[in-house]
């Protein structure tokens, strides 16, 4: 039996290890595999559609489905070795049922597009039909933009345009061909990746110019005024050496463009905030493009989808550039942002059920959510909110499992835990990559430990 015959056309992360060494490989020495990455929400069944998987049991080519029920954090390094090996990528964005938390998938496009440039991948991005329009959420429609912004502008850089493939609609089929046809193409007539020598001159070059001109981009604001003062702090121990040495230092987030963001938020019309926001971010696009120097610090105070979202793609435009770009990537600590989300609430004195109820409610938790609650998950839930607005903070899991992890604010930390642990698995496997020495800078801190 050949090693093809042993290959499931189906692998998940719970069984990539043992079907790895079985998948064939291109001439690049890519992995024949299809990576089906993009939403994975209970809504978004696409990839266990049958017109989409038959297409895939007929060519007899293998995709891998990370969509799992219970997903832990582990799965992140697995995700990110199938984006750095397979010879094509799929990113499919949809917005089932209005969860805009789905978008989080977009700090991957960006990522798997500089994995594909740097190693001679294919990416695939299908974006599902009337999904602008079914945004309710700035922060979602934010991103939206930022990646169509994106994709124009790669389309239209002849380096970079062989690596992307867009596909728009919801015919499945029509996406399975794709990205099957592709892979043939991959085995046949293998992508070249780009010239990272070339990268490493023109980053000479920059590192040669006198002033730099240096741009602190990144988080825009902590999630709760309570660590303000730490967020300044590190932006200031950040850039406090340049002006010294006689560099040109902006702060993207703190000037008038930071400001303007307030106008797109207060209005209702979704079109309106996404043409508001596309002209506001075009500005501060293109000065974290000029820049000689990028400092992207995404803080551990910050709850920073949208900064996330931006890096693969500023790193990709930097391999046609040269530019230096600084990546801070701090480890986000879920349970302290839904502590900071849900009010503060007296507590003393709530003994019976009736007055935790009441509590919990004014604290934040929706109505729906309590009034199909029984006596014991109140109790239960409760005891866990106490924790939290005390030292003694219960873990993640805890939150989870009481009446708190069907709220809003659980879910949104849970998008933000799950985009970051899913760009640092990545950025640590483009920064450990011997191949591509000098490509960026990356830390998980930012403030020099003592």
């Amino acid at each position: 039996m050949s090693a093809a015959d042993k290959t499931d056309l189906i692998i998940t992360p719970a069984t990539w290890t043992d079907q790895k060494e079985n998948l064939g490989r291109t001439a690049t020495n890519l992995l024949n595999l299809v990576g089906w990455y993009g939403s994975t929400h209970d809504a978004a069944m696409w990839r266990k559609a049958n017109e989409f998987l038959a297409v895939f049991q007929a060519q007899h080519v293998a995709g891998f489905d990370p969509q799992i029920e219970e997903w832990q954090p582990s799965f992140a390094l697995t995700e990110a070795e199938v984006l750095a090996t397979a010879s094509v990528i799929i990113i499919r964005l949809e917005n089932n049922e209005l969860l805009n938390g789905s978008l989080g998938s977009i700090a991957e496009i960006g990522l798997a597009l500089t994995s594909a440039a740097l190693r001679g991948q294919i990416v695939i991005v299908s974006i599902e039909d009337g999904l602008l329009t079914s945004l309710n959420e700035p922060g979602a429609i934010a991103q939206y933009m930022m990646l169509e912004m994106f994709l124009e502008n790669i389309a239209e850089v002849a380096a970079l345009a062989p690596y992307l493939r867009i596909h728009r609609g919801d015919h499945l089929q029509e996406l399975a061909q794709l990205a099957c046809q592709t892979a043939q193409q991959q085995l046949t007539t293998a992508q070249q990746s780009l010239d990272f020598n070339d990268f490493l001159v023109k980053k000479a070059q920059h590192k040669q110019h006198y002033p730099l001109r240096v741009l602190l981009g990144g988080s825009g604001g902590p999630y709760t005024p309570t660590h303000a003062d730490t967020f300044m702090k590190k932006k200031k121990s950040l850039i406090s050496s340049y002006p010294a040495q006689g560099h040109v230092v902006k702060v993207l987030s703190e000037g008038a463009i930071a400001e303007a963001w307030s106008i797109p938020y207060g209005s209702v019309d979704n079109i309106g905030i996404a043409l508001a926001m596309r002209a506001l971010l075009s500005i501060e696009i293109e000065y974290k493009q000029e820049a000689d120097l990028l400092l992207l610090p995404i803080m551990a105070e910050a709850e920073s989808k949208a900064a996330s979202t931006e890096i693969g793609f500023l790193l990709l435009h930097a391999l046609t550039t040269g530019q230096d770009i600084r990546v801070f990537l701090e480890p986000f600590d879920p349970v302290d942002y839904i502590r900071h989300q849900f009010k503060d609430v007296n507590i003393a004195g709530c003994t019976t059920e009736k007055l935790m109820r009441i509590a919990l409610r004014q604290a934040g938790v929706a109505a729906g959510i309590l009034a199909t609650a029984g006596q014991e998950e109140i109790l239960a839930t409760f005891e866990i909110f106490k924790q939290l607005m005390t030292d003694h903070r219960p873990t993640f899991k805890q939150v989870k499992q009481s009446l708190l992890g069907q709220t809003e604010t659980f879910h949104n930390a849970d998008n933000t835990r799950r985009v970051r642990l899913l760009v640092e698995a990545h950025l640590e496997r483009l920064s450990a990559d011997e191949r591509f020495p000098d490509f960026f800078s990356y830390s998980t801190s930012i403030l020099p430990s003592r």
